[in-house]
């Protein structure tokens, strides 16, 4: 067996293997999986924190939704941050300001900066974090609190969505979020929840006094602020009832860019967290972390391979495919169509899992076609800024 066929079969391994732990997890937790938590009665006081930074065009119905949660008025307060918007994302904001929402501006920090300014005010026992171009939904409140009363939890996830629409590509990120949902909700019932998303994850406020304040010079605070909170041993717990509307993208540049920025950021925390790899920190240190630096580097080495395969190959193999095609079947071949049989049953899964989210066959096939392209360029481009060390800021 020759080297680029060795890679091929280790690489189809551990595609299979890893979505193999996702499925068995599903079928471990089926039934747990939607089952509504025993609320013990609590009603803690919420502080929600809202840092924004050229926002004007969505804060308002931002702002509405967190003024209709279903949740006692006096055990509420909504903090907005202005982080030294140049468009009237102050003034919008201002115009609410009452009994309990107050905003605030501030000189242009960053999100961290402007997160942690408004928590230092916060008053309340939870304090969630929301992206002001995000929606909540009138319950998703007290869908969250329940998982508190596990004294050892310290976050809680809500479940991000996007609204169902005409765009190709927002229905594309549609199919990615729910998958991504799912997936961290599997990931929970190991302990392994990786990220705060921005829109309204929950705190306990105690942990900011623990752990620390977000890290204001990271490109991705809420997936280093998660990875902190399993170093330190406490629970994130992940929620599929608490719904959550997040505004994506809707151009393929600003997609590629906001991925680019998820990329460097993750790399970068995952090995500033590397020494999590070990048997102390359970599933998360001796399964996830491992699991993201061999994602990475199986990426990078199919891609490798694609490209070796397209110098290689004669020339009637690349031109007349349909021919030649029956002449280079291998078992990676078969490998490989069982790796794709695979993951179209964990995305049609994933689909499944949430019975209110309908989602056309055109948008299902469009994101098994063309994810592995997009991956590709936002990989590649964000290789190419980590070497040239390039800054970003929000």
């Amino acid at each position: 067996m020759d080297i680029p066929d060795f890679l091929n079969y280790a690489i189809a391994f551990f595609s299979l293997f890893t979505l193999n732990v996702f499925i068995l997890l599903y079928l471990r937790h089926r039934k747990d999986y939607h089952r509504p938590l025993k609320h013990s009665g609590w009603m803690p006081s919420v502080s929600i924190v809202m840092p924004a930074y050229n926002e004007e065009k969505f804060i308002v119905l931002s702002i509405r939704t967190l003024l209709d949660l279903d949740y006692p008025a006096d055990k509420l307060e909504i903090i907005v941050v202005d982080d030294g918007s140049a468009d009237n994302t102050y003034r919008v904001a201002k115009a609410f300001e009452g009994q309990n929402l107050r905003v605030f501006t501030k000189e242009n920090g960053g999100k961290g900066a402007a997160l942690n300014f408004g928590i230092r005010k916060a008053t309340g026992d939870l304090v969630a974090t929301m992206d002001a171009d995000s929606y909540v939904t009138k319950g998703t409140l007290r869908e969250i609190i329940p998982y508190f009363d596990d004294k050892d939890v310290m976050a809680v996830t809500p479940a991000v969505k996007i609204r169902e629409s005409s765009s190709w590509l927002k229905e594309f990120q549609r199919v990615e979020y729910l998958m991504i949902l799912f997936s961290r909700k599997l990931l929970s019932f190991i302990d392994s929840v990786p990220v705060t998303p921005g829109p309204f994850s929950m705190f306990r406020r105690s942990v900011f006094e623990k752990i620390g304040y977000f890290d204001e010079h990271n490109l991705v605070e809420d997936q280093e602020i998660a990875l902190r909170i399993q170093a330190a041993n406490f629970k994130i717990k992940s929620s599929m009832t608490a719904d959550v509307y997040t505004e994506p993208p809707d151009n393929m540049k600003d997609l590629i860019t906001q991925r680019v920025r998820w990329q460097r950021g993750g790399i970068r925390n995952y090995w500033k967290y590397r020494h999590m790899i070990r048997p102390d920190y359970g599933d998360f240190g001796m399964y996830f972390v491992p699991l993201n630096f061999a994602a990475l580097t199986a990426f990078f080495l199919l891609l490798g391979l694609l490209v070796y395969s397209l110098l290689t190959t004669p020339y009637y193999v690349q031109y007349i495919w349909l021919e030649a095609f029956g002449m280079d079947i291998t078992f990676v071949t078969f490998v490989g169509s069982f790796v794709v049989l695979v993951s179209t049953f964990f995305l049609w899964l994933a689909i499944r899992s949430f019975k209110g989210e309908r989602v056309k066959l055109r948008y299902l096939l469009s994101f098994l076609l063309f994810y592995w392209y997009i991956m590709v360029g936002y990989n590649v481009l964000f290789l190419i800024k980590e070497i040239k060390r390039e800054r970003y800021s929000w």
